[in-house]
């Protein structure tokens, strides 16, 4: 039987299969024995481990860090790698952000495309070359991870225990095949703010994770001019068209602004809050000298900015495009003001050129670095065996024949050697990453498992 066939009969497993998966919210939490990032991980992990159990591949759990599904006999072996960690939800959902619902042929949910739709579309995929009675010359391994959304810490414990693939695929990327994928940083900075007794702002709070576009943020401030504030955040908002909202309280004020979360592979699709909260605040002159300089500098160096410019740090390469940077978290507690950023820099860039520019402006403005986590591009010859065998996989199914693609994405390519990113976002299709209504069309998703069906045959084959 055909490849075709075989997934075309699991269809409604699969389907099946993601919904309930998406209803386990695997948010990182506070670790526990045996579960390093928090029992909601490990049940999403044990979960895709039991089913692939049910499908009679052999796996194994390595300690909670991730695990993996294999089928096929031999010493080397080909990696399919995926993840079940999950950005958080957000707000301001239209559906259940953890009910797997159906609508228009779409399943909603955190997780459904990044990356839970894709991971079980693979082990679909590996089950219809199994059932196939297809021969393969390599070994197949579908590693599971549980820390793609932070510090790639799962992949650090796999190879601590596992020789590595000598070729293969991960599933955070776009179709047809990314040969080239900017590097990736998350940095932090701290500033201590001395403020009036007066007037004072008691707390800013923007943004859930630095790869994602804050949708929402807040802030308090401690003020007797209520009625002021409140009218000119009016007439600021309709003039910038913020979406920006003003409460009375007792004490003060409290200040909302609302953007479009998106993923930070696609900074040009959101609209940042702590942006449109720092355009108001600047304009205001509120607080104390100290707490206008702050708010001066980090509106007019980063404010809407996504490609560095004012940063001193406008890179960008044939290969992989513009350099961009991320406003993903400002905290303020009163006291101590931190911001977090995700930069994605170009192949060809030198990485310690990047952040020399960046902690400069950053210390000439009363910053101190407290983070500076990065890991370097990744770049294949378009006429790569690898990029080959996936673009000819891809074009099989689809008969479109678009040319290898760059990506912004922070795949486990960055990890793990001789992985390429592959899927699953179609050339046209939104990328709905890290939003709000989250979600994997259906048809997408069938499609997507036959592909990896046939990438799966094609490099088991070599």
């Amino acid at each position: 039987m055909t490849l075709k066939a075989e997934v075309s009969k699991y269809q409604e497993d699969l389907v099946r299969s993601v919904q309930e998966l998406v209803q386990i919210k695997s948010v990182h939490e506070q670790p526990l024995p045996g579960k390093p990032f928090g029992d909601g991980v490990d049940k999403a992990l044990g979960y895709v481990l039991s089913l692939a159990e049910s499908m009679g591949f052999s796996t194994k759990n390595l300690d909670g860090y991730c695990g993996y599904a294999e089928y096929g006999e031999g010493e080397l072996y080909i990696g399919v790698l995926s993840h079940v960690d999950i950005c958080p939800e957000g707000e301001m959902w239209g559906v259940p952000p953890y009910g797997g619902m159906i609508l228009n042929n779409r399943i909603y949910g955190r997780g459904s495309l990044d990356n839970k739709g894709p991971l079980l579309a693979a082990l679909y995929a590996l089950k219809a070359v199994k059932d196939s009675g297809k021969k393969l010359n390599k070994k197949i391994r579908l590693i599971v991870g549980t820390d793609e959304q932070r510090y790639y810490r799962d992949m650090e414990h796999y190879l601590s225990q596992e020789k590595p693939p000598i070729a293969g695929f991960t599933l955070d990327g776009q179709f047809p095949v990314v040969f080239a994928e900017k590097g990736l940083a998350m940095v932090e900075f701290s500033s201590e703010i001395p403020q009036e007794r007066e007037e004072y702002i008691q707390y800013i709070r923007g943004g859930t994770m630095e790869n994602t576009v804050p949708g929402h943020c807040e802030a308090l401030l401690i003020t007797p001019r209520k009625s002021e504030i409140v009218r000119e955040l009016s007439e600021f908002s309709k003039e910038h068209r913020h979406n920006m909202h003003a409460k009375i309280l007792e004490n003060g004020v409290l200040l909302e602004a609302f953007g479009m979360e998106t993923h930070s592979i696609s900074l040009e699709q959101g609209v940042n809050a702590v942006s449109a909260m720092l355009d108001f605040l600047d304009s205001l002159a509120f607080g104390s000298r100290e707490m206008c300089r702050t708010i001066h500098f980090l509106r007019t160096r980063i404010g809407f900015e996504i490609y560095g410019d004012s940063l001193g740090i406008a890179y960008a390469d044939e290969f992989s495009g513009k350099l961009t940077v991320n406003l993903g978290i400002l905290t303020f507690d009163g006291k101590k003001m931190h911001v977090r950023l995700d930069l994605r820099y170009p192949v060809t860039c030198r990485y310690d050129q990047v952040y020399g520019k960046l902690q400069d402006s950053f210390l000439e403005n009363g910053f101190s670095p407290v983070e500076n986590s990065y890991w370097d591009p990744t770049y294949f010859p378009r006429e790569h065996f690898l990029i080959k065998a996936l673009l000819k996989a891809y074009q099989k199914v689809t008969k479109d024949k678009s040319e290898p693609t760059y990506s912004g994405s922070g795949s486990y390519s960055k990890s793990i050697p001789n992985i390429a990113a592959f899927g699953a976002i179609f050339p046209g299709e939104s990328l709905a990453w890290h939003q709000k209504n989250e979600y994997i069309d259906i048809d997408s998703l069938v499609k997507t498992c036959r592909i990896y069906a046939e990438a799966i045959y094609e490099l088991g084959s070599l």
